[in-house]
């Protein structure tokens, strides 16, 4: 797994006992790979707590890469394939936009300038 994250172009490769760390982007926080008996589990957290309605809205539309809440923070999953692993990247952006959206949205009108 490690080899196949290098050649689709993930940052910060890095093995550390069981687990595999990447970064799609340099500027992101890293995701994990997992071996486990179905498989590599590729998992994203991102420091945003979406609400039950926010995740099962994006369960609906995007089932083969389920969001859940792990430790406090929203987390995508989905088990790597050759077939999905180029487009986690693209997951990865698209989970970061709508919990950007979804931040933006809890602001109150009159904060900041």
């Amino acid at each position: 797994m490690q080899a196949a994250l290098v050649l689709a172009g993930f940052a910060g490769v890095e093995a550390i006992g069981g687990t595999i760390y990447a970064r799609s982007r340099p500027e992101l926080p890293e995701f994990t790979a997992v071996e486990g008996p179905e498989g590599w589990a590729l998992a994203f957290a991102w420091p945003l707590r979406a609400t039950s309605v926010q995740i099962a809205a994006w369960n609906a539309l995007y089932p083969q890469v389920v969001m859940d809440l792990y430790q406090g923070e929203t987390r995508i999953r989905t088990l790597a394939s050759a077939e999905n692993l180029a487009a986690w990247a693209g997951w990865i952006d698209l989970m970061v936009a709508k919990c950007t959206e979804w931040r933006r949205a809890t602001r109150q009108q009159d904060e900041g300038m």
